[in-house]
C-alpha cells in the first residue's frame, strides 16, 4: 500500500512539477532578468527530474534509452542547484555587508 501511494505522489509530483514550469516558461516573461532565467532553470530541473522518477517506477531500469534520459536529467541539476546556492549565499546578509565592505576598502587602497 505504501508503494503505491509513494507511487502516485511521485507522479502528481512530476504532474504539477511540469505545469509551473510550463506555466511559468508560457505565461512570464522569464528572459528579461537573470531571477527569470534562474527560476526557469530551476523549476525545469525539478520537473525532469520528477518525470524521471515517474517513469522509472514504469520502466525496467535496464532500458537503455532511460538509463540516457535519467543521465541527462540528473547531470543538469548540480549546476542548476549549484547556481541556486551561489544566489543564496550572496543574498546573506552578512555577506552583503562584508561584499560591500571589501569594495569599498579597494575602492580607497
Amino acid at each position: 500500500m505504501a508503494h503505491l501511494v509513494g507511487s502516485v505522489l511521485a507522479v502528481v509530483t512530476a504532474v504539477l512539477a511540469a505545469a509551473c514550469a510550463l506555466l511559468y516558461g508560457l505565461g512570464f516573461r522569464w528572459w528579461r532578468d537573470r531571477t527569470g532565467w534562474h527560476l526557469l532553470a530551476f523549476m525545469a530541473v525539478i520537473a525532469t527530474i520528477a518525470a524521471v522518477q515517474a517513469v522509472d517506477l514504469l520502466v525496467d531500469e535496464g532500458v537503455g534509452w532511460f538509463v540516457g534520459v535519467r543521465l541527462v536529467a540528473f547531470g543538469l541539476a548540480p549546476p542548476v542547484l549549484a547556481w541556486r546556492l551561489a544566489i543564496l549565499v550572496r543574498a546573506l546578509p552578512g555577506e552583503r555587508r562584508r561584499r560591500r565592505e571589501w569594495r569599498g576598502h579597494r575602492c580607497r587602497g
